[in-house]
């Protein structure tokens, strides 16, 4: 009975975010500086002819669009580092996966501008560096969460040094958020999602034996090492491709899968799905707040983020210690 009841809760969970996903798309499609109507859209349907929708459809659609894949790509990115590193406060921001990812996209744009196409891969490259350093020292080492956290801030801080100093050159520059984006940038987003999380869904089954103890996993025939790199490497894609679109985006990795786990458990098989829709309305909403909040001025989603997220690890962190006490 239990089992029957737990089923329609997550079946009802999913359908009710799923409803808010849309109706939140919708409204940040028909609000903004240049409001259209449902009519409007109509008549863009039939006659092919509303100028305003037309603009709409080449400024915000495209920022729409990345929003939702940058959401669920970061979410996703969250829940699969938290199921490595075992660690509750992995996030690709924090472990300096995505300031890795920027540096090495600010090395391709200065030594090669013409090879701007493979900047998804060229980042994720730079993203496992920081990753695999912080990966190899948790097994020599056997680091505490809050350890852990604190060498990736480290790491963090030094690849961010190296950013400052790449934007001392005026021709390069570090993206910055959801704004003035192209649908040539939707092209590259929409790719590496699609790439990235039907990975993601194939692995799921392995996500969940993550947290077995390696002699279990040894007695299973489960070589927990081998896929602790391969989901980490698919984690660290999914946060290296967004960020070399948008910049960073901090907290979305850890503040989602964690609201998720809280509703839903910690099997990854509903965690991963949920995390995605979640993860696309929170980029979404909290774009679209930052677009409506105080016209015509624009606060930045990542400035939202930060605000809801500094709490949101604070808390994680007390609450950390509390259970390390006890």
């Amino acid at each position: 009975m239990g089992d029957i009841m737990l089923q329609h809760y997550s079946k009802l969970l999913f359908l009710i975010s799923f409803i808010l996903l849309c109706v939140t798309l919708y409204i940040s499609f028909i609000v903004g500086t240049i409001p259209i109507t449902f009519k409007d859209i109509l008549n863009q349907l039939t006659t092919g002819h509303v100028s305003n929708v037309e603009t709409i459809i080449d400024l915000r659609l495209p920022r729409i669009i990345i929003a939702l894949c940058v959401g669920a790509m970061l979410s996703v990115s969250g829940a699969l580092l938290q199921a490595v590193l075992q660690n509750p406060l992995a996030e690709a921001q924090l472990l300096g996966v995505s300031s890795g990812a920027l540096v090495m996209r600010m090395i391709l744009v200065l030594m090669t501008p013409h090879l701007f196409f493979v900047i998804p891969l060229l980042s994720f490259i730079g993203g496992m560096i920081p990753f695999l350093l912080l990966f190899l020292l948790s097994l020599k080492f056997n680091f505490q969460p809050t350890r852990m956290i604190l060498i990736g801030v480290a790491m963090y801080a030094m690849l961010t040094g190296l950013l400052d100093l790449f934007a001392q050159n005026p021709f390069l520059k570090i993206p910055q958020g959801l704004t003035m984006k192209t649908w040539n940038d939707v092209k590259i987003i929409v790719i590496s999602a699609s790439i990235g999380l039907v990975i993601t869904l194939l692995l799921i089954s392995k996500v969940n034996l993550l947290a077995l103890e390696d002699k279990q996993a040894n007695n299973l025939g489960f070589h927990i090492t081998k896929y602790r790199l391969i989901i980490g490497g698919v984690a660290v894609f999914l946060a290296s491709a967004s960020s070399a679109i948008v910049g960073p985006l901090t907290f979305v990795g850890l503040i989602i899968p964690h609201i998720v786990r809280k509703l839903i458990g910690s099997n990854y098989k509903k965690v991963i799905p949920l995390s995605m829709i979640l993860g696309g309305w929170f980029v979404v909403a909290t774009d679209l707040l930052g677009r409506t909040l105080h016209p015509p001025l624009e606060i930045p989603a990542n400035v939202i983020m930060m605000l809801i997220g500094g709490p949101v690890l604070i808390y994680l962190i007390c609450k950390g210690a509390i259970n390390d006490a006890n």
